[in-house]
């Protein structure tokens, strides 16, 4: 290592390489970020990668941090030079030694590049002194934690960065000496020393730089002893009724490992299991090795949760805790494949959840969970195959979404079915053995599932299901005897979509029959009884997937009936009713009738919960006396209703929707007296910010209630950069809008969004308008400066309260003007921008 005291300037000599060699460096290889081509030259040349990696914490978030590190690894020697990736700026890097010796270096496009003449065939070691970037260490007054994936590894330290280059990390931390440290090695010496002490960690096992991680600051700690395994939680939470929660999550943590030891016939394959519980984190949770990330409100549910906030917690949990199999001991070879991480994670906590939750009824819940949110973006003008093409991993952040995260398990519950469940366990079980703590791609898995079922032609399956976008329209018909179901590709190309599903026929208001329809083709065709045509139920158990088209004869009698069925078969129709109406095959207002009176009967939480996701988009879409109706039903259901979780539900819809002067002088009493104890603190902040939009002569009063009320410092400070966005002052609405321009004022993601959703608020649309082009235009940059999330959390913010022409056209222009918009970019705008522009 080299020792920080003798930190000395680059001189100009270091470049004079870069000058006389400027004609090498002109291929893909040598561009900004991580091409693939010089993912694969590295892979073939570099083995055995070993960080020792040295950061210097300073109390004070504005004070740089300062780092060092010694790389070691096996050359395969070529006369192609050693690449390193470090997105910062050149004074950041202060001095490079190659085993050894200082060394002459390039340093151009966020690339450190070194001749092949300073290297050994064998054994190598880099040296390297440099200042961290800030950018993915997420530096808070007392605290800060890294998140380096996809390729934000290399903005903090110079590495090589891609994920089939696994490597071994020992990490040391110099930190104040009040600060807890948490890392993906277990911690094996602290050295106090007047108000600093160092920390050092236990080299981890071989894993991807973007699952090296670090966790250092002012943290409540927690820990729990089960059969020889500690887990740690760690937490900023001041709140008791929430940290009361702690044991539940302990308990749902230790079931999550279990089943997966199971399931999988592997141990728990990492030698700990730490998890960090963040106010403000960008995502639900990140599965850093070792000391894996949660977000705060994901965690610390309501005191009364809604089975909707219950479920979502186990799966959180459950699908962090299958990334340690399906992620972080077995790695896609390129992030093209990341899907295949999520995909298992998703799945794998899809069933963990039916063992912790055995009272609900989960395959309901996977409709709800899975395939409704995968239709939100698939049946976009944005979709996209599962499987996408990535040229360079700087454009990795773009590739998440619904369609990986949801409709892959949707394809793998298929997949399941066409194999068999026994078969498809041992195939996984196969995988995990044959490519643990290394890299697999979704081929060489297809590969080994063939082998266990070759009668399910899964190549075939894969080929439309992963590697091609979209999703077939369905229509069925009766004919002589016989009902046909016809499966169309919407983009023309003849894709099918193997699938099984059941079709039931109606008759004087009773199901008469259901049938099963195998589709291997474009059209099945079953024997069927005597039936008109209008009796058709489609999709009765809702395990089909695709946009279900109903005919126009039976539009109404599915309105009316829905309500009479069975619990899965609800939910199924009422997908069916959702879709239809986004096909402007039913009105609005049939369909906030229909819903609304439905609601009124439902028994089951997790439908009634769906009722009022689809009821929020529906009633929004209403006009004039139709929607105040609508509205002063949902706020008497909201009060009488005997579901719990459901007035609750509706409740929080109404926060945004309301605009009966009745509705909204209800809420103004519910939020200044706060009784409703199904309500907490998230609900009332939230609460105030809408009661501020609509009291535009209260709000201040308002606001600075509400601040009055929050004890948490780190809530307090939400709060008072998100209320901003609550003022009557449209000059100061302008500042604050420009503001979000400029990466620095928007660092906490989250709550980013949620002052962007504010400035455009529905009850802003003619003046907000003006923000559609801006903020369209910043997106490119929101891509390069934000986290994976942040584009469609940037763009759905910005678009989701307009409804005018006027916002329509503004985007169709902006599509129109930018003919050769980045492709995947383009997905996430037209996914965003479906509930404006569908037509």
């Amino acid at each position: 290592m080299i020792s920080l005291k003798k930190i000395f300037l680059i001189t100009v000599a270091l470049y004079f390489p870069f000058c006389a060699s400027a004609d090498r460096y002109s291929t893909k290889i040598y561009t900004s970020g991580v091409s693939l081509e010089l993912a694969q030259k590295r892979k073939a040349e570099i083995k055995n990668v070993h960080y020792r990696l040295l950061f210097q914490i300073p109390e004070t978030k504005e004070t740089p941090i300062k780092g060092e590190e010694s790389i070691s690894f096996t050359y395969n020697k070529d006369i192609s030079d050693i690449i390193l990736d470090f997105k910062a700026e050149s004074t950041q890097l202060k001095k490079v030694e190659v085993n050894g010796r200082q060394a002459a270096f390039t340093f151009k496009n966020e690339h450190i590049i070194l001749d092949s003449t300073l290297f050994e065939h064998g054994y190598n070691n880099i040296s390297i002194l440099f200042v961290a970037g800030d950018k993915p260490l997420n530096r808070n007054i007392d605290y800060l934690y890294t998140l380096f994936v996809p390729d934000h590894a290399r903005q903090a330290f110079p590495c090589f960065d891609q994920p089939d280059i696994k490597a071994r990390f020992s990490l040391t931390l110099e930190v104040p000496k009040g600060w807890k440290t948490i890392a993906g090695g277990k911690q094996i010496k602290e050295t106090d020393y007047e108000n600093r002490k160092t920390v050092s960690f236990k080299e981890t096992e071989p894993i991807s730089t973007y699952l090296f991680s670090f966790v250092t600051g002012k943290f409540e700690t927690k820990s729990c002893l089960r059969g020889g395994r500690q887990v740690n939680a760690y937490y900023r939470e001041t709140d008791s009724k929430k940290t009361a929660q702690l044991p539940i999550i302990f308990d749902q943590v230790f079931s999550s490992i279990k089943w997966m030891e199971n399931y999988t016939k592997i141990p728990y394959p990492f030698s700990k299991y730490d998890l960090i519980i963040l106010p403000g984190f960008q995502f639900g949770g990140m599965e850093h090795v070792g000391a894996i990330l949660y977000n705060d409100k994901r965690m610390f549910i309501s005191e009364r949760p809604t089975p909707d906030e219950e479920l979502n917690r186990v799966e959180l949990i459950a699908h962090e805790t299958a990334h340690s199999w399906f992620g972080d001991m077995v790695t896609m070879k390129w992030f093209n494949d990341v899907w295949t991480k999520e995909v298992f994670a998703n799945y794998m906590a899809s069933k963990i959840s039916t063992q912790q939750f055995p009272n609900f009824n989960h395959q309901l819940n996977f409709l709800k969970a899975y395939q409704i949110n995968a239709l939100e973006e698939d049946r976009t003008a944005g979709t996209h195959p599962i499987q996408q093409q990535l040229d360079n991993l700087q454009n990795a952040g773009l590739l998440y979404g619904n369609i990986i995260y949801q409709k892959a398990p949707v394809m793998m519950r298929n997949l399941e079915l066409q194999m068999g469940s026994e078969a498809f366990r041992r195939g996984l079980q196969k995988y995990l053995r044959q490519y643990a703590f290394s890299n697999a791609d979704w081929d060489n898995l297809i590969d080994i599932l063939s082998k266990e079922a070759p009668h399910a032609k899964l190549k075939e399956f894969s080929e439309v299901w992963v590697k091609q976008k979209g999703m077939p329209d369905i229509t069925a018909k009766l004919s002589n005897g016989k009902m046909i179901v016809t499966q169309n590709d919407p983009f023309n190309r003849g894709c099918l979509w193997k699938q099984q599903f059941k079709m039931a026929i109606l008759a004087n208001g009773n199901v008469t029959q259901i049938v099963d329809i195998d589709m291997k083709g474009r059209t099945a065709t079953a024997k069927v009884k005597n039936a008109r045509s209008e009796n058709i139920i489609p999709n009765y158990d809702g395990i089909g997937y695709g946009r279900f088209i109903i005919d126009n004869n039976n539009t109404q009698r599915l309105l009316s009936e829905w309500d009479k069925e069975k619990e899965i078969n609800r939910e199924a129709i009422l997908m069916t009713i959702y879709e239809n109406f986004l096909m402007h095959k039913l009105q609005a207002d049939d369909c906030a009738t229909s819903l609304l009176e439905g609601l009124r009967k439902e028994k089951n939480a997790l439908i009634a919960s769906t009722c009022c996701n689809y009821l929020s988009t529906i009633v929004f879409q209403q006009k004039g006396q139709s929607r105040l109706t609508s509205e002063r039903q949902m706020w008497e259901m909201s009060n009488n209703h005997t579901i719990p979780s459901c007035r609750q539900k509706l409740k929080r819809a109404l926060f945004t929707l309301a605009t009966d002067p009745t509705v909204i002088a209800n809420l103004y009493k519910l939020w200044k007296e706060q009784k409703d104890e199904s309500l907490n603190e998230d609900d009332y902040i939230s609460l105030s910010y809408q009661l501020a939009l609509r009291k535009q002569t209260e709000w201040e009063s308002i606001i600075n209630e509400e601040r009055g009320r929050i004890s948490n410092i780190d809530r307090r400070r939400e709060f008072d950069y998100i209320s901003r966005g609550c003022t009557p002052n449209e000059a100061e609405q302008n500042k604050l809008f420009n503001s979000l321009l400029q990466q620095e004022n928007r660092t906490v993601e989250p709550w980013a969004e949620r002052l962007l959703t504010l400035l455009n608020s529905p009850l802003r649309e003619q003046f907000a308008n003006r923000y559609i082009t801006p903020g369209l235009n910043a997106l490119q940059d929101i891509q390069r400066t934000g986290d994976i999330f942040f584009p469609k959390g940037w763009v759905t913010a910005l678009l989701s309260g307009h409804q005018s022409k006027e916002a329509k056209g503004l985007v169709k222009t902006f599509l129109m003007s930018h003919p050769d918009y980045p492709s995947a970019l383009k997905n996430k705008l037209l996914q965003a921008a479906y509930y404006l522009l569908n037509e």
